[in-house]
Formats: C-alpha cells, sequence, structure tokens
C-alpha cells in the first residue's frame, strides 16, 4: 500500500473516523524550532487535517518559542504605531464578541473568558469598556503581561487544568486555540461545564476550504506546521461544535486581523513580524533599527495590499478563516 491511499485504523481526532489519508509532510519554516518534518493526514468524512503521530505534551511545549504571542517591538515610536495597528485591526474582533455577548447576556455587561488569551489585549479593551473579563493561557510571561498592561486576571494553564467554578460565563472566546490542542472535543466539553445555560461561544480558526490554502498547500501560513495539531475545514468545525452541544448561529469568513496578513506571511513568509524577530532571536542575531522599521513598513505595504483579494476569497465564501457564533443548548 503507497502513502497517498487511505488507511483504515488512525483515527481523526474531529469525527473519529478511520478512512484517512497521507496529505503531505511540512517543517517549521516559520520559526524553526524543528529540523523534524511532521506528517500531515486528512480525514476522508469530516476533511480536516491533522499531524501523524500526535506529538506528545512535551514535545508540543517544545514547539513554542518564549514569544509566540504578538508584543511590541520595545518602546518609543515604532510600539506605539504597532499597538495602534493592533487595535485598528481588532475592531470586527471586539464587534463580533460584543454581539455575542448581548446575545448571551441581553439586560447587563456579561461575563467573558478568553482561553489562549495571550496578552489579553482584547479582554483589556472589553474590561475598559465594562464588561467582566478573564483569561486562560498556558504562558506565565503572557499573563504577567495581561495583568501589568491591562489589569487582567489571567489563569496560567489549560482549561482543563484551572479551577474556574461552573456556569460562572455568559460567553466564552477561543481565538486560534482549537486547532493547538489534540484532544478539541474535551476543551469543548470544559466549555459547556463553565458556561451558563445558553451561554455563547465565539470561536476562531484557520480554513482549509479557503482559497489561500489551496494556492499555498502544506507552506500555506495558517498551517503554521507543527504546532497546528489539527486544521479544520467548515464541515469539520462545525460538525465538532454540534457533537459537543453547541448550535452555530452565525460564521463569518473574513476579519481585518488574520486573513490579509495570512495571505502576506504566506507569500514572504522572510517578512513576517513575529517569526522574524523569534528567528532572529534564535541565531542570537540583532537587526538594525532602520532595518526593522524598513521590513515592517514593506510588511505593512504588502498587508494592504493583499486586503482586497481577501476580501474577495471571503465574499466566496472561501475565507482564510472561520469566525463562529454558538450557543450552548
Amino acid at each position: 500500500m503507497t502513502e497517498q491511499t487511505l488507511e483504515d485504523g488512525i483515527h481523526c481526532p474531529v469525527c473519529l473516523a478511520t478512512r484517512t489519508a497521507f496529505f503531505g509532510r511540512g517543517t517549521d519554516f516559520l520559526f524553526e524550532t524543528s529540523e523534524e518534518s511532521f506528517t500531515l493526514r486528512s480525514c476522508e468524512d469530516c476533511r480536516c487535517l491533522f499531524l501523524e503521530p500526535m506529538p506528545s505534551a512535551d514535545e508540543i511545549a517544545a514547539f513554542y518559542p518564549p514569544a509566540y504571542w504578538w508584543q511590541a517591538s520595545g518602546t518609543g515610536w515604532l510600539a506605539r504605531l504597532e499597538g495602534l495597528y493592533r487595535r485598528v485591526v481588532l475592531v470586527d474582533h471586539l464587534a463580533f464578541i460584543r454581539r455575542a455577548a448581548g446575545c448571551a447576556s441581553p439586560s447587563e455587561r456579561a461575563s467573558i473568558l478568553d482561553v489562549g488569551c495571550g496578552p489579553a489585549t482584547v479582554l483589556g479593551i472589553l474590561k475598559q469598556e465594562g464588561f467582566r473579563v478573564h483569561g486562560v493561557d498556558a504562558s506565565p510571561r503572557a499573563a504577567q503581561v495581561a495583568r501589568r498592561d491591562y489589569g487582567v486576571e489571567v489563569s496560567v494553564g489549560t482549561l482543563e487544568e484551572v479551577d474556574l467554578p461552573p456556569a460562572s460565563f455568559d460567553t466564552a472566546v477561543l481565538l486560534h486555540v482549537l486547532e493547538h490542542v489534540p484532544n478539541p472535543g474535551e476543551v469543548l466539553a470544559a466549555l459547556g461545564r463553565v458556561l451558563k445555560d445558553s451561554g455563547r461561544l465565539v470561536l476562531q480558526v484557520p480554513n482549509i476550504d479557503s482559497i489561500q490554502f489551496r494556492l499555498f498547500g502544506i507552506r500555506w501560513y495558517g498551517l503554521d506546521v507543527p504546532r497546528h495539531l489539527i486544521d479544520y475545514s467548515r464541515q469539520a468545525v462545525l460538525g465538532l461544535l454540534a457533537d459537543n452541544g453547541f448550535y452555530v448561529e452565525r460564521v463569518r469568513h473574513f476579519n481585518l486581523r488574520d486573513n490579509a496578513p495570512a495571505l502576506a506571511s504566506s507569500m514572504f513568509p522572510a517578512l513576517d513580524p513575529v517569526s522574524r524577530a523569534v528567528r532572529a532571536k534564535r541565531r542570537n542575531a540583532s537587526e538594525a533599527r532602520i532595518g526593522t522599521w524598513v521590513r515592517h513598513l514593506a510588511y505593512l505595504a504588502l498587508v494592504m495590499a493583499c486586503y482586497p483579494a481577501a476580501a474577495l476569497e471571503a465574499l466566496f465564501g472561501r475565507g482564510a478563516t472561520l469566525m463562529i457564533q454558538a450557543r450552548k443548548r
């Protein structure tokens, strides 16, 4: 039997079907945390992709550089401009979350839990607006930044590890988290426990039904091998939500923060600001200030040029991300 033929016995981590096929091999060309080649398999039933074999917990931890989440480039004008850009591109994320929170708690400011919140930029803005917020993140450093910069309390660990009271939140947020976990059903079950009755979930994942994925394949930025353990089609993520007690209320295929940057970083990964900084640190190299400015501006210009194409693919239901609002049954 060749690698490309269907094989029985390897379970899909999303729908648990056993009809899977070899898709391809990828490397960590973005952050260079490993020199290995990783195998991705596709599920013939739900059409997700997943790493096989699934890495161990220790292996997964080693794939994440210390500053995997975004942080400003020191101080000064460049840091201020980066922060301003971040706030601008989060506008539609915030609008989506506010609407979901209003559905969950129409009479008062909702309580919001953000799982995988990083330095809590989103929660910090929502807290300023009067929402009651709490974060969960695996990074102690991210939790420190969240408390220091935004006054947001963040529990360190996984959702299953931290001690959160049952039925204590109106809305839960998972922005680009589910693709990083090997046990998505368990994560959704844990969310169901901490959400109130008829609570809302806001979920975002990269979309392998996108035109970008069709163009770039294994080299698409949205796959982020090997940190993304599972890559979702629309069919896969909607089925997973239904199987774990959530009713999908709306789906969007476009947002300002992620779609165009994914296209830009797929075309020119060497310009991606986060991975560029991590690679430089790994090599004990430093970038001249003027070089940082030039590369940042070049990347920004590229992202701006990519917005029309990113919006067009989303218009046809093939956007690079899926933003979903679902209600707990």
